[in-house]
């Protein structure tokens, strides 16, 4: 089982536009976010195109897409070493509980070698189990979680930097 991640090119932005109806009605059970008069969920994507700390995916299997995810360098603007982040994170549900999500997940920490951060909503107990269950494998149980009361959400912290023995030392 082989999966691409793929940039999402701005001419191909009504595709994932499309995508997020499914994620908007996905999550509406947990976010009670409701339709539009027009039938569909409001989302503005040009800031992904427009702003370079946003970097959107689809996420491809047997040359189909399957499902996308959004990362965020977070502080991209004042940090010299952001925090990556996944932001929005999409399986269609046929693919689910198949491996196609862990695999798109470590795919994306492999792009980057950085500070990382998942967060779920509190409410959200299947994303929590996955996430939990995917960075543990992915850092091997090295990583953090905290409970953020004033969000309401779970985070689950690691880096996936290599650290020179140099650095690790103290020299350079």
């Amino acid at each position: 089982m082989e999966i691409q991640l793929m940039p999402v090119e701005l001419n191909h932005k009504q595709i994932l536009y499309n995508l997020y109806q499914f994620y908007l009605y996905d999550f509406s059970r947990i976010s009670e976010e409701d339709l539009g008069f027009d039938g569909r969920f409001e989302i503005k994507l040009e800031h992904y195109w427009e702003d370079p700390r946003w970097n959107p995916f689809f996420i491809n299997y047997e040359g189909r897409i399957i499902g996308f995810l959004i990362i965020l360098f977070e502080n991209y603007d004042t940090d010299p070493d952001p925090t990556h982040v996944i932001y929005d994170f999409l399986i269609l549900s046929k693919y689910r509980r198949k491996g196609f999500g862990k695999l798109a997940a470590f795919q994306a920490f492999n792009l980057y070698q950085a500070k990382w951060k998942v967060v779920q909503m509190k409410t959200n107990e299947q994303a929590i189990h996955f996430w939990r269950d995917v960075v543990n494998q992915y850092t091997a149980g090295q990583y953090s979680e905290v409970f953020r009361e004033n969000l309401n959400k779970y985070v689950q912290s690691f880096t996936n930097r290599i650290i020179s023995a140099n650095c690790a030392n103290g020299t350079r």
